[in-house]
């Protein structure tokens, strides 16, 4: 059966132009040695890229021919070739000898086959001879090869040897990860093999985009299938038929859950009872697998490390392939069994709070004690900054209080909400959030847990507009609980709506609220917070409302390092050019991070860091904490977009143009970049910025963003601005122009867009060639949600 009216360049939503190493290490293969062998686990993209070359062999003339099989093909002596034969490819046997025909007739012949197959030396040269007379030759695509009988095999690969080149080429596809192993059967022992990529996250994005999704959702999605190619299509395609308000539970859709589930049976039993250890250990480990009575733990890593579901993680410890897989493992026996693996893991685990989470999860009623015990467990998480755990645990700890202690169950729940916004863990918030429901609480408390909900959100915040509605009902009057609502309508203003004015004037609302409600943490978080839009918008009172909110003596790890007054302060020192000051309070900070920051934290200041050195002319050093922030970035799950954009800017400063170049344009449309909303296009990115710091100019300024007329400055002067996170007024906390070469003007060091406005250093161009703008600054994704600190954003009314 030939292809030619059924294969189409189906890349599962990729662009057409995008390039495919995979693809083109294929078609080079056939080109040279006429046979290829596509490895990969389930549903990695195998039979996509055989699909893809078929297409290309069918526009290069060849006639194609296809074996596809099936598991218990193997057992079917001849199967393969009564397959291949029951197609077109039988009119090709018209000028072969009666003998030869015969030999087909009883190989394509089902029943004949049954009662008597022909010897190998009739059916290799009966076929050998058939597929020789194609003109001018033959594709012959084999699709899951492990399950090709070995008398097919043995004819093929008889007719392949024989033949010659260019005559019959042959793509095969295996389900093997490393080395072809049924294959070498067919094609020989040296034959090439390619195996296709996951998808990274700008890929991601590529196919939410192409489902009409937005991009920033491609790092969750990313998380959720580890970029597993069949896994991912699902999701988009789950996520596009949910309603808009529906499409957040990812993890819950029985597609997703049924497909990983089938990729796990594609392993034996006692090996999905070793995943299912792993799966419910927080960090599961050679060692730890077999104290929980797993003895064979080794061989059966092994296995499934072969059938893609393990990969080792970024410090070389066990990983599944996405959450998906090891939700998947973890729910593969019932509740008894789960309930043993428990008390197996709670015999073997070292540290005390993951101890006490499994003892938590055999609990079926509640118990005083162990709520306690539960309790205890999640407050030493909480300060040994795992912060997901911490929320587990208050959750489990709530759920094993008595109903008659409302209000140790009511404090806990309020503790998980916080500690789940922390670890942005949406699915533990609205579990917070359900508990509360159920029970009658105070507004305040209410409000807590349903503005911890929306923390946990991140910058997706556009459509949570009935949060917001639901937070102000219950808010009523209350100055102090509408401060913390107000200042989280300022950030979704900004970040997931655009209007920095809206975000201004609500900004400054909560900081009035929060003033007259006597919440000064809270107050200096809204300050902040209308400091940076006062700065995006121009207002000369940015700087005096910045040192208002430090005159507040907040600790910077009250609401989270990248969102405190100190960090904006550096940052503006930052525009404002004073590098040396700058730097110093961004080292400052760096140590604070180090000890008590989180992911984003760390990330943000080396880009910062970056930068400055950048800019100081420290090329190398600029270089090292930009690769330390896109490292960073992908070892915790992070947007790249802002990772890629500082290493572009470093790159075009003291590295390679061709990788700023690279840097710049991995930022395509859709992927999440600083704010909650698509980043600019990939060219002016790319190309604009990196060209400008080389020299790169011509006529008037034109806009980064889109290639057209710069917009006027604030300062009245043309201006050409970098995109530093998309901001349609111009670049967050203050525009830099660019005056001659496209070094950076930093406001107050002349009227932008002057020829002698120079670069901040008495005119003259900076030590180091990569004195652009640098990396966004906070406005506009600064309104970046308030969370990460060590209690979080403060908000009036929340129990200790």
């Amino acid at each position: 059966m030939t292809w030619e009216t059924e294969v189409t360049d189906d890349r599962g939503g990729a662009r057409a132009d995008a390039p495919d190493p995979a693809f083109d290490a294929a078609r080079s293969a056939l080109a040279r040695d006429g046979r290829v062998v596509v490895i990969g686990p389930w549903g990695a993209g195998k039979t996509t890229l055989a699909r893809r070359l078929a297409v290309a062999g069918v526009a290069d003339g060849r006639t194609l021919l296809r074996v596809t099989g099936v598991e218990g093909d193997v057992a079917d002596p001849g199967g393969g070739l009564a397959q291949l034969l029951s197609g077109d490819v039988a009119g090709h046997a018209r000028g072969l000898t009666g003998a030869r025909r015969e030999v087909l007739e009883r190989l394509a012949n089902p029943t004949g086959r049954q009662v008597e197959v022909p010897g190998p030396a009739a059916a290799r040269s009966a076929v050998t001879a058939l597929l020789g007379a194609i003109e001018p030759g033959a594709l012959l695509v084999v699709d899951g090869v492990q399950w090709l009988d070995a008398f097919s095999a043995d004819v093929l690969g008889y007719a392949l040897r024989t033949l010659p080149a260019g005559r019959l080429t042959v793509v095969a596809t295996e389900r093997e990860s490393g080395r072809p192993r049924s294959a070498v059967r067919l094609v020989g022992a040296h034959a090439p093999y390619v195996a296709p990529a996951p998808l990274d996250v700008t890929e991601t994005a590529g196919l939410l985009a192409g489902h009409g999704l937005p991009g920033r959702w491609a790092a969750t999605v990313d998380r959720l299938c580890g970029g597993h190619r069949l896994l991912t299509s699902l999701a988009c395609t789950s996520l596009a038929a949910l309603p808009v308000s529906e499409r957040r539970g990812i993890a819950a859709s029985a597609v997703l859950r049924d497909a990983a589930g089938e990729w796990l049976e594609t392993l034996p039993r006692p090996v999905r009872r070793t995943l299912a250890v792993a799966a419910l250990a927080h960090r599961p480990s050679l060692s730890l697998l077999s104290r929980a009575g797993c003895a064979d733990a080794e061989e059966h890593l092994a296995r499934a490390r072969r059938a893609g579901v393990l990969r080792d993680g970024p410090a070389g410890e066990l990983d599944f392939q996405g959450a998906l897989l090891a939700s998947a493992a973890a729910r593969a026996g019932g509740p008894g069994e789960r309930e043993e693996l428990h008390r197996a893991l709670a015999a073997a685990v070292l540290d005390p709070a993951h101890r006490a989470r499994h003892h938590a999860l055999v609990r079926r009623r509640p118990d005083r004690a162990a709520a306690e015990d539960t309790e205890r467990a999640a407050c030493s998480a909480r300060d040994g900054g795992d912060r997901a755990l911490a929320a587990e645990l208050f959750l489990l700890a709530a759920g094993l209080t008595p109903a008659d202690r409302p209000e140790p169950r009511l404090r806990r729940i309020t503790a998980a909400a916080r500690e789940a916004a922390a670890a942005s863990r949406t699915d533990l918030a609205r579990q917070a959030v359900e508990a509360v429901t159920e029970a009658a609480v105070e507004p305040a408390r209410h409000v807590a847990v349903l503005l911890a909900l929306i923390d946990s959100h991140g910058q997706a915040l556009a459509e949570l507009e009935p949060l917001f509605h639901r937070c102000r009902q219950l808010a009523g009057e209350d100055a102090g609980l509408l401060a913390g609502i107000e200042l989280r309508t300022a950030i979704a203003a900004n970040i997931s709506h655009e209007e920095p004015d809206r975000a201004l004037r609500a900004a400054a609302r909560a900081a009035e609220l929060a003033r007259a409600g006597g919440q000064p943490a809270l107050r200096a978080a809204a300050l902040t917070m209308r400091a940076r839009m006062e700065r995006v918008l121009g207002v000369p009172d940015a700087a005096r409302t910045v040192d208002e909110a430090l005159a507040l003596g907040v600790p910077v790890q009250e609401y989270g390092i990248r969102n405190s007054a100190q960090y904006l302060a550096a940052r503006h020192e930052v525009f404002d050019d004073r590098l040396p000051l700058a730097r110093r309070r961004l080292l400052e900070l760096l140590a604070i991070a180090e000890r008590d920051g989180d992911p984003e934290d760390l990330v943000d200041l080396w880009r910062s860091l970056s930068e400055v050195d950048a800019r100081l002319g420290s090329c190398g050093r600029a270089l090292e904490w930009a690769d330390r922030a896109l490292a960073h970035s992908a070892a915790h799950g992070l947007s790249p977009g802002p990772a890629w954009y500082t290493a572009a800017l470093a790159q075009s400063a003291g590295g390679s143009l061709r990788r700023g170049v690279a840097a710049g344009r991995a930022r395509r449309p859709g992927v999440p970049g600083g704010g909650g909303r698509p980043v600019p296009r990939a060219q002016p990115v790319g190309r604009g910025l990196c060209a400008a710091p080389h020299g790169r100019r011509g006529g008037r300024g034109r806009d980064l963003r889109g290639g057209g007329p710069s917009r006027r400055g604030p300062t009245g002067g043309r201006s050409e601005h970098v995109p530093l996170a998309a901001g349609r007024r111009g670049g967050p906390d203050g525009r830099r122009a660019h005056g001659p070469g496209g070094v950076a003007v930093g406001p107050g060091r002349g009227r932008a867009g002057d020829p002698g406005a120079g670069a901040g250093h008495g005119g003259r161009p900076g030590p180091c060639p990569g004195r652009a703008a640098g990396p966004r600054g906070q406005g506009r994704r600064g309104g970046r949600v308030f969370r990460g600190g060590r209690r979080g954003l403060p908000e009036r009314g929340a129990a200790p």
